[in-house]
């Protein structure tokens, strides 16, 4: 029987494509890098914040979702561990800058692009110095806050390459904190912003086996990855080198999946998330690390 044949008969097997949501931030190029130049998946990039509605829609499959979205999506969802972003100490692009002493903050003007970020920011201030400051939502790049502009907040929550390529001076901010730093001070543990999920029960075939072996297969390409798009998004290639090649880390061991644990624990104990819902992870068969 000919191709022909067999996609006329089942044009359904021929037409469906996976769908993959993903950051188009740096730190997500080691997980994806070579997927978008594939007919399939499809690789749709978004911020972390609107990523959990294209997974929850069902306009993806799978997705690079901040990890706080498992306790908040209105769909129930599970992790995928074939990979992650996350730190196992300081992480560069999660961080306070702020002009008073951190235990002195009363407002916080938080990048929205991340909700995991605001969530562990709320944890560790709590934690460390008992305070739960006022948040003001703000867009970091237009540097636009309550429909107005706010050139210079006494405290921020920046996030991502604007770290590195928008940050302001130590001298204008003495007062700054990495949150995955200071996750790993109090805790001891790596810490994971964002993680592979999908809805409860979906099928994804063979995707979880690919997106493991790309993670893979670019953790010996970090080199080739900084030369094609550290310079496009505003990185000096050394620091791109040492960011994707050392502070970050991609797997997701059983000591990640704990850190997860504890940190809607800690979440929750705070306030920061209403309910606790258990954690399900998706059983995938996977090479050794």
């Amino acid at each position: 029987m000919s191709a022909n044949a067999l996609s006329t008969k089942n044009p359904a097997a021929a037409t469906t494509v996976r769908r993959v949501g993903c950051v188009s931030f740096l730190n997500a190029r080691p997980l994806i890098e070579g997927l978008e130049d594939q007919p399939d998946p499809v690789v749709k990039f978004d911020v972390p914040s609107r990523l959990l509605a294209d997974l929850e829609s069902g306009s993806v499959d799978i997705s690079l979702c901040p990890v706080i979205d498992l306790q908040r999506s209105h769909v129930p969802l599970e992790v995928v561990p074939v990979g992650g972003i996350g730190c196992d100490g300081p992480t560069l692009t999660v961080r306070i800058y702020s002009r008073v002493p951190l235990r002195d903050i009363k407002d916080v003007y938080i990048d929205t692009d991340s909700h995991t970020s605001i969530a562990l920011m709320r944890v560790l201030l709590a934690e460390l110095y008992h305070i739960k400051p006022r948040l003001i939502d703000y867009q970091a790049r237009e540097r636009v806050a309550e429909n107005r502009i706010v050139t210079s907040p006494d405290t921020m929550l920046l996030i991502g390459d604007k770290v590195v390529t928008g940050a302001p001076s130590d001298g204008e901010y003495p007062h700054q904190m990495d949150l995955g730093e200071a996750w790993k001070e109090l805790t001891g543990l790596p810490f994971v912003f964002a993680v592979w999920m999908t809805r409860q029960g979906s099928s994804l075939g063979d995707l979880p086996a690919l997106l493991d072996a790309t993670r893979r297969t670019n953790s010996t390409r970090i080199e080739a990855i900084v030369a094609k798009h550290a310079k496009r998004l505003g990185w000096p290639d050394d620091l791109a080198q040492q960011y994707l090649g050392h502070w970050l880390k991609y797997a997701i061991s059983p000591r990640e999946l704990a850190a997860m644990r504890l940190f809607f624990s800690k979440a929750k104990e705070h306030g920061v998330i209403e309910e606790l819902r258990e954690m399900r992870v998706r059983a995938v068969t996977l090479r050794d690390e």
